[in-house]
């Protein structure tokens, strides 16, 4: 199997010019890119997967994410991994971003962007990473993030996702309301 090669980049997420492998240790203040998705669909539920039980955190409930390869920039891993892990293709402009975090514990910056789809669709899980997939109603799964099903990396940046999907749940029902008001 084919190494997995990551871009260097130091905390200002500027690259270093040299590579990182999976699995090998990082320098210290160094990063790698990692993106995550949440999928939310506009009726109000959000696609969690189930990682493979043979990865670490195995058997527990996460959104959708991964790390960034070498010379992707974060939307193109993000539409990747999305496409990988759950089937759902999307093209880059449809990506709503929602926040970047450096973790530096994890060495990682952190790009999560929002695919916002119409309703819960089918998933086509990526064999040897997700096991299962659910879709969960949106006050469900903010309560959901903060029980042990739910995956521990994930829970230390919760509170930030749940800001900001706050911020995109109240603009897509003011966005559906607009689209449902009369016009003049």
């Amino acid at each position: 199997m084919a190494k997995e090669i990551w871009d260097a980049y130091d905390a200002r997420g500027d690259r270093l010019g040299f590579d990182l492998v999976r699995g090998e240790p990082i320098p210290q203040g160094v990063f790698h890119l990692v993106v995550e998705i949440v999928t939310i669909a506009r009726t109000g539920e959000v696609l969690l997967t189930r990682r493979h039980p043979q990865k670490p955190y195995g058997l527990l409930w996460e959104i959708t994410g991964g790390s960034a390869l070498k010379g992707e920039a974060p939307l193109q891993a993000a539409v990747r991994e999305l496409r990988e892990e759950t089937g759902i293709s999307m093209e880059e402009t449809s990506l709503r971003p929602l926040h970047t975090m450096v973790v530096p514990h994890s060495q990682g910056i952190y790009h999560t962007f929002a695919a916002v789809v119409p309703a819960p669709c089918a998933v086509i899980l990526q064999e040897g990473e997700t096991v299962d997939s659910r879709w969960m109603p949106y006050e469900e799964f903010r309560a959901f993030t903060k029980t042990e099903e739910y995956a521990g990396p994930l829970q230390e940046r919760g509170d930030t996702l749940l800001a900001s999907l706050d911020a995109l749940w109240a603009a897509l029902k003011e966005e559906q309301h607009g689209n449902n008001s009369p016009t003049a």
